[in-house]
């Protein structure tokens, strides 16, 4: 035992008296390294995972998709959690005494993702009935012809940089969101690839590269093939994707816009006393409840301005058909026109109607007649609760119903002009009362939207 201790005692004196310079060393460099490698570390280059997302519909680099604007870029405002404008690109702003001239002021050291200044000149919008203009490089000045509270919702939406050169292929968008255009490919004006980067590609952030597809059954085929890491934003249920291997569905209700059944006010049958009743009929005998996600009236219930004490029109047969025996004269048929994806809405409102002896006629169409009696149909909701262009007598195209109803048209007014929220909130929340009480339209449910990613 003695004589092998002495025997690894005297190796290790050997090994050391003849690498004591490399070990030395070694420990040395060891310590450096410990003390250097965590400040190198940021500067180093990333590996970044690419994910290949899949969108439907058809854009051009004027109209980006939401997904995509917000991610590239910033607006003048932002909006918060229940629809209020705040900071955004612009610190701070204010508001002249007469309500007409907003001052908007930027916060200090903005950039564009190419390095250049951001300044009050770069900032570009186009507003019916407003002048801007830049007393200084720190703010813009917004002169408009009427008080229009809703504007700085409005200037949330993001702003780019265009920049048209021979020497950069033609155009480039640069914004200053988190990330940056790496580049896009087209078919005439049609978006059919684009490629998102990290603007600081030392971060965590993925590489996004993003596919255009004209329909969901192109989109789904691609999916299965495996070229699409994601699917974002279908409108329609992509349940059959569940028993594919690699799927994983989520689905999620933003509020931001309904499924309604919007009545022609101005049709015969739908107009004046009886044509009130027979909506109001039409209105109840609607079994709502089968539809999770319910809407009751057309702004966002997560808004400041939303009225949840309004009338719900819950299911009541009963008193569908009294309604009914007060209407003078019935059509013989009703018309209801909807889109293919909301046939089977319109086919279960159909058989609800039949309860009441009333023959439905169902009509689809890839696009919205511009002459109907009854229209099923989505209905965006503006961020603002400011729904002037939705209800207004004086809103011949967007005003679907042709709505006239010199009440709401003085509320939806003084809304628009005045500034105090909790008056806007008192004028928005009678807009919603009487509204619903004149049944325009019977408002059904949030639709979810669904994400389809790969397992």
């Amino acid at each position: 035992m003695y004589k092998k201790i002495r025997f690894y005692s005297r190796l290790l004196v050997a090994f050391t008296s003849k690498y004591l310079l490399l070990i030395v060393l070694g420990m040395v460099l060891s310590g450096i390294t410990s003390l250097v490698t965590p400040r190198l570390i940021p500067y180093l280059p990333r590996f970044h995972s690419v994910k290949n997302i899949g969108l439907i519909g058809r854009y051009t680099l004027s109209d980006l998709p939401a997904a995509i604007l917000f991610k590239i870029s910033l607006g003048l405002t932002a909006i918060d959690a229940n629809g209020s404008a705040s900071a955004g690109l612009a610190a701070y702003w204010s508001i002249s005494p007469d309500g007409k001239t907003f001052l908007f002021h930027l916060k200090p050291g903005l950039h564009w993702q190419d390095g250049s200044r951001l300044i009050s000149r770069d900032i570009k919008y186009q507003f019916h009935d407003a002048v801007f203009s830049y007393p200084d490089d720190q703010t813009i000045s917004v002169a408009l012809k009427d008080a229009f509270s809703p504007l700085p919702v409005l200037l949330s939406h993001p702003v780019l940089k265009v920049i048209n050169s021979r020497f950069l292929s033609g155009t480039k968008l640069i914004g200053a969101g988190n990330y940056t255009i790496h580049g896009f490919k087209t078919n005439g004006d049609q978006l059919d690839t684009m490629d998102l980067y990290p603007v600081d590609m030392k971060s965590d952030l993925p590489i996004l590269k993003y596919f255009f597809y004209p329909s969901v059954s192109q989109i789904k085929t691609s999916f299965k093939l495996g070229l699409l890491d994601e699917i974002e934003d279908i409108g329609v249920d992509p349940a059959d994707l569940n028993s594919w291997p690699d799927a994983q569905i989520v689905a999620e209700v933003l509020h931001n816009r309904y499924i309604g059944v919007f009545f022609n006010t101005q049709d015969p049958y739908l107009s004046g006393a009886d044509g009130k009743n027979l909506r109001l009929a039409l209105t109840y005998a609607i079994d709502k409840s089968r539809w999770p996600n319910r809407a009751i009236g057309p702004i966002n219930p997560d808004s400041w301005a939303f009225n949840p004490d309004i009338k719900k029109y819950d299911y009541d047969l009963t008193k569908a058909v009294d309604l009914v025996k007060k209407v003078g004269k019935l059509p013989s048929t009703l018309r209801l026109s909807t889109v293919p994806s909301y046939f089977d809405i319109a086919d279960q409102v159909k058989n609800d109607w039949s309860k009441l002896n009333i023959k439905t006629e169902i009509s689809v169409s890839p696009d919205i007649p511009s002459n109907f009696q009854i229209l099923l149909v989505a209905q965006a909701i503006p961020l603002d609760p400011d729904q002037y262009n939705l209800w207004h007598s004086t809103q011949d195209i967007t005003n679907l119903t042709h709505l006239n109803n010199p009440r709401i048209d003085k509320l939806l007014e003084d809304g628009r002009k005045t500034y105090d929220q909790n008056a806007r909130q008192k004028i928005y929340q009678d807009f919603q009362k009487y509204l619903v009480e004149e049944d325009p339209a019977v408002f059904l449910f949030y639709p979810p939207i669904y994400t389809v990613y790969k397992k």
